[in-house]
């Protein structure tokens, strides 16, 4: 696998491509649990509960991407409708585990395998951007706890711009005020719905990073299962 032409500007989601969203989510919900004492609402199964959370929050931000739910909604109802699977009912817990969450998995520090040796090998070659759907305040901590802030000379996030991804919108706008065409910028991304088929409607190549090799039949640039590929790539 080659590039079949040069690029200036290379452009990554956040989460689950460089931020290792799954690992670190995992440990604040150990943490979310034990911390908030959730055995004394009756949820003695902490597997079941991170199944029906990770499920419900997933949905949500399918939602959220596309437009269907605001924000507010999606950081409180994604507890909200967990805790109702444990028939509990109570808006000072949903608000007490939102907050909780919200302000303690950006601190977690794991990055997904090679990502620091593929942003190294980078800089210097490319000007490298994020391009992210992520809350405001989480996405620069996230950055900042997993020592990669420095490498991005951008951090475009939906909430500040206006546009979620897939909305082409969003990359026609990092590649402007990147001051670079479209043609010259590469869009890296784990999600085919929102990162990849959002470039690809922005006229923007892309690299889908299909970790658990999806079947698709989108017109994706290059294609690969890990990061460290894209060094030998990029």
């Amino acid at each position: 696998m080659k590039l079949k032409k040069s690029y200036t500007h290379l452009l990554f989601d956040l989460d689950h491509t460089l931020w290792d969203t799954d690992k670190n989510a995992g440990l604040a919900l150990i943490e979310l649990y034990e911390e908030n004492n959730l055995k004394q609402y009756g949820i003695s199964d902490y597997q079941e509960f991170v199944d029906k959370y990770t499920a419900i929050n997933n949905r949500m931000w399918t939602d959220y991407s596309l437009g269907k739910i605001k924000k507010s909604y999606l950081r409180t109802g994604r507890f909200e409708q967990t805790l109702k699977h444990f028939r509990i009912s109570d808006e000072k817990l949903v608000e007490q585990l939102a907050d909780f969450f919200v302000n303690r998995t950006p601190l977690k520090k794991h990055l997904l395998p090679h990502a620091t040796e593929l942003l190294n090998h980078l800089q210097g070659r490319y000007e490298l951007a994020i391009v992210t759907n992520g809350f405001a305040e989480a996405q620069h901590t996230k950055l900042k706890s997993s020592d990669i802030a420095h490498f991005f000379s951008q951090v475009v996030i939906s909430e500040e711009v206006g546009y979620h991804k897939p909305d082409p919108r969003i990359f026609i706008h990092t590649a402007e005020i990147l001051n670079a065409p479209v043609e010259d910028c590469l869009m890296i991304g784990d999600n085919a719905e929102t990162d990849i088929a959002g470039a690809i409607a922005a006229g923007m190549d892309c690299v889908y990073l299909n970790r658990t090799n999806v079947i698709h039949d989108l017109p994706v640039t290059f294609e690969a299962d890990n990061l460290q590929k894209l060094i030998k790539l990029l």
